[in-house]
């Protein structure tokens, strides 16, 4: 990442009178760990939902692979453990895998790469692993056959953007596809504001939201105390969205050098670090329309918490 888009990042989100931060700050290699822990806490429904999702239809997912020559690509892939499952399906079923994961983090992609391979030794499993901002890895896939695409975008990343930025980011994705690509993306469902409030207020989701504190120091050479900060999740009922705060306990000055300014923080002032919008099933179908989708099918969870919904691009 850039430090120059993460100074600005930075810069402007201490400048707002109701000071936020962009989430996507938290994840170096260490913060990326912190979320993976926070994946198997029992609380933290999205990872748990998302995985019953993948092991109840794994076998409809591989007949829409083998209905006709499929490349599968994966933005954000983390560890890959939902797409494994697939994989293990599509291999039993006889299939030949072209598998294209794109992360921002080198390290997820090195792991992801050399674990697979070491798993599906002599296999028909063909992995490539792209270092690269997703519509730049997109972009760089040549394919002169013009094998149709499914791309995963799994987990709540989508759900962690602002409805804007959202809509944004799936009409820049259509644009990179092609007629009768695939998208299987995972939306977290609104549910029981109790059960969402658990979700999001485990300690492990403190040492996360603070490491972002961490980040700020060490990349731009600023002196956040920690010690001064506490975390909280709420849901909020008018944007429909978990948000979590770090409240400043006490008055004080916090100096970037990098951006040569001072910024201060009064007693208990709330900064905004994460979000996550919870969605109904009429809010993805309008957000695929609008953004050039059609849905093909929906795959729930037992609970009905989670949907990996399967769009087709229109053009």
């Amino acid at each position: 990442m850039e430090t120059k888009q993460f100074a600005d990042a930075v810069l402007q989100g201490l400048s707002l009178k109701k000071k936020k931060l962009p989430s996507w700050l938290i994840y170096d290699s260490k913060g990326s760990g912190i979320f993976n822990q926070i994946t198997k806490l029992e609380n933290y429904h999205p990872a748990k939902c998302e995985l019953e999702i993948f092991n109840t239809h794994k076998s409809t997912f591989s007949k829409i692979f083998s209905s006709t020559a499929t490349q599968l690509i994966e933005l954000g892939s983390g560890d890959g453990e939902k797409t494994i499952i697939l994989i293990k399906q599509l291999l039993e079923d006889g299939l030949n895998i072209q598998y294209t994961p794109i992360d921002i983090s080198e390290g997820a992609i090195n792991s992801l790469v050399g674990s697979l391979n070491k798993q599906f030794k002599n296999s028909s499993l063909n992995v490539t692993g792209l270092v690269a901002d997703y519509f730049k890895g997109l972009a760089s896939i040549t394919d002169k056959n013009k094998t149709r695409k499914m791309v995963l975008f799994l987990g709540v990343t989508l759900n962690n953007m602002d409805i804007p930025d959202a809509k944004d980011f799936l009409k820049k994705l259509h644009h990179s596809l092609s007629h009768e690509d695939c998208l299987l993306i995972g939306f977290d469902l609104m549910k029981n504001p109790k059960l969402l409030h658990r979700s999001y207020n485990d300690e492990l989701f403190e040492k996360f939201n603070l490491h972002l504190l961490d980040r700020i120091n060490e990349c731009l050479g600023a002196n956040f105390e920690k010690e001064l900060f506490v975390q909280q999740g709420h849901y909020n009922p008018h944007s429909r969205a978990v948000e979590s705060f770090l409240y400043s306990t006490c008055k004080h000055s916090v100096q970037i050098k990098a951006l040569n300014k001072s910024f201060e923080f009064n007693e208990w002032e709330a900064m905004q670090t994460e979000q996550s919008f919870k969605y109904s099933t009429q809010e993805i179908e309008t957000l695929a329309s609008e953004c050039g989708f059609k849905i093909e099918e929906n795959f729930y969870d037992s609970k009905r918490f989670f949907v990996d919904s399967l769009w087709q691009v229109i053009k």
